[in-house]
């Protein structure tokens, strides 16, 4: 599993500012974000169905910039 990085913050330092959705997405696609999540079907306590699902949301800069650190 990867490790995801986690910024720490107490509650009294918490700043809300308004931000519109384009920038919000452009700051994501710019930064790469991964989604993940996942669900199982099951009858009478029998798992049947496991689906695991992974979405990698970046830029094609983001991901060259990604990919060059990791050499």
């Amino acid at each position: 599993m990867a490790g995801v990085p986690l910024r720490i913050v107490a509650v009294s330092e918490l700043v809300t500012t308004e931000v519109a959705l384009v920038d919000l997405v452009d700051r994501l696609l710019e930064r790469g974000v991964v989604l993940a999540g996942g669900a199982m079907i099951s009858v009478a306590g029998v798992e049947l169905i496991e689906l695991r699902l992974n979405i990698v949301l970046a830029s094609a800069d983001a991901l060259e910039r990604a990919r060059e650190r990791a050499r």
